[in-house]
């Protein structure tokens, strides 16, 4: 297999069979999944975000959000509408069809990061070293005052009340309403990579000095992951909260926070990209994890019962996005050449 070292593969040692292809037309940015899974959104390099049949492939609509470059594209809970947010100064709103619905403004810095609260009440955009909050058909509600520097990543807790913004000095836990108050979980140095844990317990982050960094958030107690020979950009949360996937090297480490948690632990290695893994996806509903790398191999994983990958996949330029079907029936990955490939899981 090209791209993927000589190690024996596990049980169900196949090749992904692939639903459907499609060329973006240009570097993948972005894709997100609506939660009944009928579409997928794919925001480019180019700025052009389209909105994909999941079953078929078809293209529904193609909407020219952000000329400069699109960055983000995330689906309202309803999956009727979409916001996405790139290299100007506003993040945008648009329906299904392709049609704008409302701009957002995000000052004079590029709109880098959107994203929904999970119970869709709520919408959070960052760009420069400011937070605001919406309503979910683009209201203003509240903006932060300025982080100490740029805003490199957000999440949003499981309830949908808090999001956490990172950025050089720690991270920044906010409240989208004006009397909430603002918890900092203070680190010296610069956080490139966020993940909030889906029980809300713990706040895990990858930072510039090639190292990870979290927090339990119940005590403010923190400790650090090192001996990574990259920058950990790539950081995800199995759902029950045990596992942490973590990626800085060609190979993928495994932290389990069950028990005790993994201080003094050693991770569960996972060995079979030969190049840097860029993008990590647990599966929402089985303990399966995929990667993708740099060579551009996928492979899937079952951490939990074994160190072999179990199936595996090709596309031809680094990976740079990787989506779950939310009932497990299918991975959604793009390339930085812009293919775009949905394969079917079974």
């Amino acid at each position: 297999m090209p791209g993927v070292a000589t190690t024996p593969l596990a049980r169900g040692k196949t090749e992904l069979a692939p639903r459907w292809r499609l060329d973006a037309k240009d570097y993948v940015a972005a894709m997100d999944i609506t939660r009944d899974g009928r579409w997928c959104a794919i925001a480019t390099g180019s700025g052009e975000v389209l909105v994909v049949d999941v079953d078929t492939g078809a293209v529904r609509s193609r909407a020219m959000a952000h000329p400069q470059g699109a960055l983000e594209v995330a689906f309202a809970r309803d999956g009727a509408t979409f916001i996405t947010c790139g290299q100007d100064a506003s993040a945008k709103l648009f329906a299904t069809s392709g049609a704008l619905l409302r701009e957002l403004p995000g000052g004079s810095a590029w709109v880098e990061h959107a994203a929904w609260s999970p119970s869709g009440d709520r919408l959070a955009t960052a760009s420069g070293r400011r937070v605001r909050f919406w309503t979910p058909a683009g209201e203003p509600v509240v903006e932060t005052e300025p982080l100490p520097s740029t805003v490199t990543a957000i999440a949003w807790d499981r309830k949908g009340t808090q999001l956490a913004a990172i950025c050089y000095g720690g991270v920044y836990i906010l409240g989208a309403t004006v009397a909430a108050k603002t918890r900092h979980l203070a680190w010296k140095g610069s956080l490139i990579s966020l993940a909030w844990s889906p029980d809300g317990k713990v706040i895990a982050c990858g930072s510039q000095d090639n190292s990870v960094h979290f927090w339990r958030l119940a005590t403010g107690e923190d400790s650090e992951m090192r001996g990574y020979p990259f920058k950990p950009r790539a950081l995800e949360w199995d759902g029950q909260s045990s596992l942490l996937a973590t990626a800085g090297d060609a190979a993928v480490c495994v932290w389990d926070f069950a028990g005790k948690g993994p201080e003094g632990s050693t991770p569960i290695q996972l060995e079979g990209h030969k190049a840097v893994c860029t993008r990590l996806a647990f599966s929402p509903r089985k303990g399966v994890l995929a990667s993708g790398a740099q060579d551009t191999s996928v492979l899937l994983w079952e951490p939990r019962r074994g160190t072999k990958p179990i199936r595996y996949a090709f596309l031809e330029d680094e990976i740079t996005a990787l989506r779950w079907h939310p009932e497990h029936r299918g991975l959604l990955g793009g390339d930085a050449a812009g293919n775009v490939v949905y394969w079917n899981i079974s």
